[in-house]
């Protein structure tokens, strides 16, 4: 086995069946294969100190491995990710666009938008803000879609969450909440020196609560004396659509201004079902 690393990219990639191809800039096509056998044997080889899990359109080092069969051609193996020119492309745009646009792909279990631009793949999440997001996916495969993406400042944790998957009716009820300024009631669930968790029970979801939303002693106090098991009421200030949680305050509704968080929203321009 050579030890000489090369230097290729993604060109396709199949997760559901493990295998892959790589292309290199001499426009040469290696084939790869990601099973547990073949991770274990590069870790135990020492190609790679960490898996890494294939996504067309990566730029990757390799070796390159003698196949089963003597007469077969050498097979890509210990790939290590470089980066993606295409996400890094696609992700300065999504801060000149209220929106992108691309086609939703399927690959194995997993669905994807691939930017229309760009080129880019991006694996979508979904969280329990939806209601039946796969059967909603599965109708459009091959159809294009508007997204927004998470985490632009780490291009190999990017995501997409599509703008028009439906909310569930009571994901809905919250954001009616927070733009009619009205109280969600829970129930605390944790609490630290940070802040406190509660359990939004009549939505199924989570809400947040942090300490800097006390702006006074009196708030502060207030703050303090809330324990574990408590029954609460606080207004809800913005839907985290990512992580599906709630961000709370005790004292305050949701001021008019931007959210903080990009993934979160404070009024809907999504579609709720029942």
């Amino acid at each position: 086995m050579s030890l000489e690393r090369m230097v290729g990219e993604i060109s396709s990639f199949f997760p559901d069946k493990y295998f892959g191809f790589i292309k290199t800039e001499k426009e040469e096509t290696y084939f790869f294969y990601q099973s547990e056998l073949n991770f274990q044997a590069d870790f135990e080889e020492g190609l790679i100190l960490k898996r890494y899990e294939a996504l067309i359109g990566d730029l990757v080092t390799f070796v390159l491995r003698p196949n089963f069969r003597p007469d077969d051609p050498p097979i890509a193996a210990g790939l290590v990710r470089m980066t993606n020119f295409y996400r890094l492309k696609m992700i300065k745009m999504a801060t000149e666009k209220e929106f992108l646009v691309g086609t939703l792909k399927k690959r194995g279990n997993s669905f994807f938008v691939v930017h229309r631009y760009s080129g880019a793949w991006v694996q979508i999440s979904v969280s329990n803000c939806h209601k039946k997001p796969e059967e909603w996916m599965e109708d459009r495969i091959d159809y294009w879609v508007k997204f927004k993406i998470s985490r632009p400042k780490e291009e190999e944790k990017v995501c997409a969450y599509l703008l028009d998957l439906p909310l569930r009716k009571k994901i809905q009820l919250i954001l009616d909440k927070i733009e009619n300024k009205e109280t969600l009631n829970g129930k605390v669930v944790h609490r630290s020196n940070a802040g406190i968790t509660v359990v939004l029970k009549e939505s199924y979801i989570n809400g947040n609560l942090s300490i800097k939303s006390a702006l006074n002693e009196e708030e502060k106090s207030y703050f303090d004396r809330v324990r574990i098991g408590d029954e609460i009421s606080a207004f809800p200030l913005s839907l985290d659509l990512e992580k599906g949680i709630v961000k709370l305050d005790f004292f305050r509704p949701a001021a008019e201004k931007i959210p903080d968080d990009e993934n979160s929203i404070e009024c809907s321009p999504f579609s709720a079902e029942n």
